[in-house]
């Protein structure tokens, strides 16, 4: 067994914002059960807002893609100015859960001793690595996947939900501004985002609208429109379909804005994406709409959140091109499962209040 007390772990996972909530469990059992640990991260630039506030981090550092995949010579002099800052951290353990050859390759220049992958990891990432975990993520949730590395260090029994700590001057712009739109604290909203980094991951924005429609009729539920910096076209099709305002929309806000209002939030609705996993972390439910993606792996872990899913042959496909588009995984999903949830999820609860005002 390995004896992490007194050392300095540097945790890396460059891939995308869902995947870097996935890592905050692993700092925080470290940070919990090892006396005199120093747990650094690093993640994709773009990513680390949401871990800013976390008070297991002790430094976060932020990987600038766009930098390190321009020329030849600009990548390599971004990586040779980024490695002069990592080298001197003098890290004892590297835990890579990206598994990728760039990762892999910033995990040994760094030096540190003792660098931990995964079998399923690529050619060069166990090449590189010194120490291997046996573990198949089909097998379980990516968060119990990660946290099969630090039972090399004997440690168990993890607290697995990933939490976002939200700075208090974020939540109280986050509150002014929905003051300004006229909602209170008395009345929870419904948030709805029909947004995803991969369109084969997107239902329908006309299905969307149909349970925006029925939560306002049946619950008399105040909606909040939500999407990503690119995704006004898409939440601008929600509304049109809707026939109605939302009480709020934004397609504006950053991760920890968009963190605190799903954190005043009753309910979020949305497909397989990163607010789903963000919506979990501030305790909010979420019933979450998954298609090409696995939700046994993937699903947002909070004990009242649900999915809808469909078992279809092709299911885990690569998500590039869909073999089977006019009867997709996602268009599978119907309007009347998808409501049968939340009429389930708002009864569990007695905030609204049906056929409210």
């Amino acid at each position: 067994m390995i004896d992490l007390r007194g050392k300095k772990v540097l945790i890396l996972k460059l891939r995308y914002i869902g995947d870097t909530l996935s890592i905050v469990p692993v700092a925080a059992n470290l940070a919990r059960k090892v006396p005199g640990i120093e747990v650094d991260v690093l993640v994709n630039r773009g990513t680390e807002q949401l871990l800013s506030a976390d008070p297991h981090i002790h430094r976060l550092w932020a990987y600038d893609r766009k930098q390190a995949k321009r020329s030849a010579a600009a990548a390599l002099a971004y990586h040779w100015r980024f490695l002069k800052q990592l080298r001197p951290q003098h890290y004892d353990v590297i835990l890579d859960f990206t598994h990728g050859d760039r990762a892999a390759f910033i995990s040994f220049a760094i030096g540190a001793p003792l660098r931990v992958t995964y079998r399923d990891a690529s050619r060069l990432s166990r090449t590189l690595m010194n120490r291997i975990v046996d573990a198949d993520p089909r097998n379980m949730h990516i968060v119990d996947y990660q946290l099969q590395a630090l039972k090399l260090f004997g440690l168990h029994d993890f607290d697995r939900r990933p939490h976002i700590v939200i700075p208090p001057a974020v939540t109280q712009r986050v509150d002014r501004l929905l003051a300004q739109n006229g909602l209170g604290a008395s009345t929870p909203p419904v948030a709805i985002h029909p947004g995803a980094r991969n369109r084969l991951r997107r239902w329908p924005p006309e299905r969307f609208a149909q349970i925006a429609r029925r939560l306002r009729q049946n619950y008399g539920a105040a909606l909040l429109l939500l999407g990503g910096p690119d995704e006004g076209e898409l939440v601008d099709r929600v509304r049109t379909h809707m026939g109605f305002a939302p009480a709020f929309q934004s397609c504006s806000l950053n991760l920890l804005e968009t963190a605190a209002i799903l954190r005043r939030c009753r309910l979020f609705i949305g497909n397989d994406s990163a607010p789903a996993h963000i919506a979990a972390a501030v305790d909010c439910p979420g019933l979450t709409l998954f298609g090409p993606t696995w939700p046994h792996m993937w699903r947002p872990l909070h004990p009242a959140g649900r999915v809808v899913w469909k078992d279809v042959p092709c299911r885990a496909c690569r998500q590039e091109v869909c073999i089977r588009p006019r009867n997709s995984c996602m268009h599978l999903i119907s309007v009347k499962e998808v409501w049968r949830k939340v009429q389930q999820m708002m009864a569990a609860d007695h905030l609204f209040i049906p056929g409210g005002a």
